[in-house]
Parts: structure tokens; sequence; C-alpha cells
């Protein structure tokens, strides 16, 4: 135990000591205190959203979408990233690397900073593989019940209104109230219909993935 935390401290390793025992904190804070893990979350489906002058406005002609804003958050998605909550890849990432490190450190006998330095890049590859791997099992844990415990809320079938244009390729938003309480689902069209910000919907479906649903223009 105490070569471990002699290793775990040396100058190599003591930033993934420090950060894994402050990740290990959080989660003791998020069972005791309640915090929302998805506090930090990224939204993945903001770079497919239109700018609010284009929920808006129809006299404004289509612009041709760039792929270079989104090259970012696909890599994200390719390791998983859209699967859990942020604090739970970065945590998955962070414990990795130390363990990665500590067990580098200890059988390459490594005790050169700058050594320690140029292996992040390898480290970082290898706990990014590391997430994918093991962020689906988590994810399907996860999304059975949510981290109130309470049970999934079924939301199909219901009224929403879109609040950021979509399409049956676009990714947008719909609102809608349960309970009281606002709650904004990404969605796409069920139909070749496009529906824009302001309009009523019903969803009608989940996609396969559990990413998103599908919603249908609510006619009166």
């Amino acid at each position: 135990m105490k070569e471990l935390i002699e290793i775990s401290f040396s100058p190599v390793n003591a930033f993934f000591s420090i950060m894994s025992i402050i990740l290990f904190l959080y989660w003791i804070l998020v069972i005791i205190a309640g915090i929302d893990p998805d506090l930090f979350d990224i939204d993945f489906d903001s770079a497919d959203l239109e700018t609010d002058l284009d929920h808006h406005t129809n006299d404004i002609p289509d612009r041709p979408e760039s792929s270079d804003g989104n090259g970012f958050m696909k890599i994200l998605e390719y390791f998983n990233f859209d699967e859990l909550p942020l604090m739970f890849i970065l945590t998955i990432i962070f414990f990795s690397m130390w363990f990665i490190s500590i067990n580098t450190t200890y059988y390459l006998g490594i005790n050169s900073i700058l050594i320690g330095f140029l292996l992040l890049i390898p480290n970082f590859l290898l706990s990014l593989f590391v997430v994918k791997i093991f962020s689906k099992p988590i994810s399907y844990f996860y999304k059975q019940v949510n981290h109130k415990g309470e049970p999934e809320i079924d939301f199909l079938g219901r009224r929403c209104v879109v609040f950021s244009a979509l399409n049956n390729l676009k990714t947008g938003q719909v609102q809608l109230s349960v309970n009281g309480d606002p709650i904004r689902l990404s969605a796409r069209s069920n139909t070749d219909e496009q529906l824009i910000a302001g309009q009523q919907a019903v969803i009608v479906r989940e996609n396969e993935d559990k990413k998103y649903y599908y919603v249908e223009k609510f006619d009166y």
C-alpha cells in the first residue's frame, strides 16, 4: 500500500491521482446531496440546431450546413460520449488514465516527468477506447432508472411544441410539460414534412438507439 501511494503521488502520476480523488468525492456528493449528474452534460444536438433567427423567420433561404463545426461532436459520439452524462465519461477517463499510468510507471520504472508527459497522448487515446467499451453497458442500466430513482416517463402520444426546427434527417428539439415541469427532448420528423419552432406536434415513437423521438405535426 505504501508503495502504491508513493507511485500514485509521484510527479508523473500526481495529476491523475488528484483528479481521481476529486471525482470520487464528487460522486460521494451525488449520492449524499443528490447533485444532478446531468448538470455538466453536453448538448450533442446543439450542432444540428438552427439559429434563433432561422427558428422564427421563414423568408430567409436555407443555408448550406457546414460539417466543420460538427466534426468534434462526431468524434465524441464515436466514443459514446452521448451515451452517458459528462461526469460519468470523465470519471471513466481519469480512472483509466490513472490505472494505465500507475502500471506503466511501476513495470517500466518511469520516473521522468518528460517521458510521463509524452505518454499522455497514447494514454488518453487508450482511455477513450475504454470509455467506448464500458459506456454502452453502463448507459443501459442508467437509462432503465434515472439518477433520482424514478421510473422513466412515457412520452409516446404526448403533445408538444417544436422548440427548434427539425425534419426527418435533422435533429431538433421539442418541449412539453410533465406534472408542471417543462421538458425538452431531441426529436426528428416522422414524415418528410419539416416542422418549425412554435408548431404543435405529437410524439409518435422513439428512435431505436433511444437518442431522440419521432414527432408528427398535430392538426387541430
